[in-house]
């Protein structure tokens, strides 16, 4: 049975759908039967870079020479530090903006980076239960894969 990654979830209430390059926050409350939604899109170069990070950094550091090769070298962009910080940069900021911590993802002065916060889940799909008019969406997500 082939088992494809969906997203993440992050905490109790943010989800990250990779597919859609979407990361929301879904609150609800049962007491007063009320819903609330916030909702971030993400660029092709700040997807690719959260993507590696929720996958690669959530256990160990990963360097800014990984960074610059994984996510602009092998799609044929060029690196530089400026750049890196200022996609880590809005990528905070719009994370902060779903309430996730400053420091979710923690530069480690001279090391690299690394995902700082403790509840970082991935959520999988069984390939068998794809509907089939998803399957041309499916191979856009095989492009964000390492």
């Amino acid at each position: 049975m082939s088992y494809r990654l969906y997203g993440f979830m992050i905490g109790a209430e943010i989800h990250f759908d990779i597919s859609n390059r979407r990361l929301y926050r879904l609150t609800g409350s049962h007491t007063d039967k009320s819903v609330s939604f916030a909702s971030i899109y993400f660029n092709e170069t700040m997807l690719r870079l959260f993507l590696y990070l929720l996958k690669h950094a959530r256990s160990k550091i990963v360097t800014k020479e990984e960074l610059f090769e994984k996510i602009w070298e092998d799609h044929n962009l060029s690196p530089s530090t400026q750049r890196l910080w200022q996609v880590l940069h809005n990528l905070n900021n719009k994370l902060s903006l779903l309430g996730l911590p400053e420091d979710f993802i923690r530069n480690i002065k001279g090391r690299g980076y690394i995902i700082d916060y403790p509840d970082v889940i991935p959520v999988y799909y069984r390939m068998s239960e794809l509907p089939t008019h998803s399957a041309k969406k499916e191979e856009k997500t095989d492009t964000l894969d390492e």
